[in-house]
C-alpha cells in the first residue's frame, strides 16, 4: 500500500508524524505534498527527521512557500507546483489530507 499525506496547514504535525511512522512501521511507502500554511512544516523537526531518514518522500508547493513560507527552504526539500499534488493522488492507493 503507497500512503499519501497532504498537509494544509502547520497544526497538522502531530498527525502527519502518527500517521507516517504507521505507515513505515507497516513498511508501506509514504509520500506527502505540504500545501497552503502546511508548508511551515518544513520547521518541525520531526517531519525533517523523516525526510532525511528518507522514510518520507515530501514536496511542498511553491507558490505557498512563497506566501506563508519563513526564508529559504531546508535544502533537501524540493519547492514544486500542485503537479505534485495530482501526482500523489494517482500514485498512492490511499491519500488523507490533513
Amino acid at each position: 500500500m503507497n500512503l499519501g499525506l497532504v498537509a494544509t496547514h502547520d497544526a497538522a504535525g502531530p498527525q502527519l508524524l502518527g500517521l507516517a511512522a504507521a505507515a513505515v512501521a507497516r513498511g508501506w511507502p509514504v509520500r506527502c505534498f505540504l500545501t497552503h500554511a502546511g508548508v511551515r512544516l518544513l520547521a518541525d523537526a520531526g517531519v525533517m527527521a523523516m525526510v532525511r531518514a528518507g522514510t518520507l518522500r515530501l514536496d511542498a508547493c511553491e507558490h505557498a512557500w512563497q506566501l506563508y513560507g519563513n526564508g529559504e527552504p531546508p535544502p533537501d526539500v524540493k519547492l514544486r507546483s500542485q503537479f505534485q499534488n495530482a501526482e500523489l493522488a494517482k500514485q498512492c492507493d490511499r491519500v488523507i489530507t490533513l
